[in-house]
């Protein structure tokens, strides 16, 4: 009934955008991320009387060229519908692997999430000062958040603190002793740092994760691209392909890379291929979105 009444309402005319809103804001704007519609969510489901609660998906990083990596979170909320069944209420446009991990978090844990998510937007645009205040304040609530101390770490080091940086991403070890964007970004600050050994075993640690990673591979291959590297970008994008064959950003950048080779019939054939990923994957969304852009299951 709940979802029904939001959708007689228009609330499905939602629009996702990559960025955190309140739930004010999200009800008002219509615009929002993951976090922002499943904060809505949850406060229309309990206000219904529904027992909602927030789940925290585990889903793996994409990497930049330089490793550096900041990190936000996925959610979805877990509704209590009659006996020992629930529904999967999820808002992602982006369909992630189901065997991913997700475990329930509590009202904390989110409201960290939502301050540890406005620092990362903040350092993105370069508002360093206001990240530094999200961030503070994320760790107030609820200092168990990897991403805290991560995007923390990523802060102090573009700031040319890394001894703080170091602190940081240690921290975020603390928390979770496999945190990759940690580990990454630890081996990034020992280098500068002079530490060739520290940084050689974290580099270590987390090349194995780096390799099973096809983004990784991808981002190798659009810097290349960049540099106009052709050769070395093919190669990447050999490796990206066969861990994720279904990814439509890999087959275009791949085109693009073979047309700048000079293999059009090649690159006509990786076009067509991105093309067709990129149709199944909006079928697939199509087919597991009900209401726009509410996934149930």
């Amino acid at each position: 009934m709940l979802i029904k009444g939001m959708e007689a309402r228009g609330m499905y005319s939602l629009e996702y955008a990559e960025v955190t809103r309140t739930v004010s804001q999200t009800f008002h704007e219509r615009q929002g991320n993951c976090l922002s519609f499943t904060m809505l969510f949850v406060s229309l489901a309990r206000a219904a009387g529904l027992r909602a609660t927030d789940q925290s998906v585990a889903v793996p990083p994409t990497w930049t060229y330089d490793g550096t990596v900041v990190i936000a979170n996925h959610v979805n909320t877990a509704v209590r519908t009659g006996g020992n069944t629930e529904t999967i209420v999820d808002f992602n446009i982006r369909p992630y692997e189901r065997r991913n991990e997700s475990r329930r978090v509590d009202d904390d844990y989110a409201l960290g999430l939502f301050y540890t998510n406005l620092g990362a937007e903040a350092l993105l645009r370069g508002e360093h000062a206001a990240a530094l205040t999200y961030l503070r304040e994320a760790a107030a609530v609820h200092a168990d958040i990897p991403g805290i101390w991560v995007n923390l770490g990523v802060l102090y080091a573009r700031n040319g603190k890394h001894e703080h940086a170091e602190s940081a991403y240690l921290h975020a070890l603390e928390v979770d002793n496999r945190e990759p964007s940690a580990l990454a970004n630890l081996a990034l600050v020992y280098h500068v740092l002079g530490e060739a050994e520290l940084a050689a075993d974290y580099s270590k640690r987390i090349q194995n994760y780096r390799e099973r990673n096809p983004y990784y591979h991808f981002a190798l291959a659009s810097h290349a691209y960049e540099q106009r590297e052709f050769s070395d970008a093919l190669a990447a994008l050999r490796i990206a392909v066969r861990l994720k064959p279904e990814e439509h950003q890999f087959w275009l950048l791949r085109g693009k890379v073979q047309t700048a080779l000079g293999r059009s019939r090649d690159a006509a054939n990786s076009f067509e291929r991105a093309r067709r990923y990129e149709d199944a994957e909006s079928l697939r969304t199509q087919s597991r979105v009900e209401f726009g852009g509410l996934a149930l299951r």
